[in-house]
């Protein structure tokens, strides 16, 4: 997990050769406009989705990791904590859905948590199990765009 903020992109870009067509487009205010969906950015190899949630108690939520994509999530409005835990060790609980890219674990130990507020942005890999949606204080409004980026 790599967490940063957005003026930063730069140093990422040379991680991945799709990284800088994600970081393109969060770095323009018009994706705070755009409403919830899917959207692509260069067809299934990168695409985003924005959508409006409620936070949740962390003890309500599932470690979830991801074995064809790269997410590069970013608040656009809210806030939210997001913890992290590496896969290995962590008792799945959903096996993995090739369909949807995604297979959920039992909350197990984590081992770092971050607070996402607008202008940073949370890279994880697909060894990065995360247990995003989380509230800091008490269920706030989100606003949140996840960029999918194709290993």
């Amino acid at each position: 997990m790599i967490v940063d903020r957005i003026e930063n992109v730069r140093l990422y870009e040379p991680m991945h050769k799709r990284f800088q067509r994600a970081f393109a487009v969060l770095a323009d205010p018009a994706i705070a406009q755009k409403p919830d969906g899917r959207y692509p950015v260069d067809g299934d190899d990168v695409y985003y989705i924005v959508q409006h949630y409620t936070t949740k108690p962390m003890d309500q939520g599932r470690f979830e990791s991801h074995r064809k994509y790269i997410d590069i999530q970013a608040l656009l409005a809210g806030q939210e904590v997001l913890a992290w835990s590496p896969t290995k060790g962590l008792e799945v609980v959903e096996p993995y859905d090739e369909a949807k890219d995604i297979m959920f674990y039992r909350a197990g130990t984590i081992i770092a948590q971050t607070r996402l507020d607008p202008g940073l942005f949370c890279l994880l890999y697909p060894h990065d199990a995360h247990l995003p949606s989380c509230q800091v204080a008490c269920p706030a409004n989100v606003h949140k765009v996840v960029f999918k980026i194709r290993l």
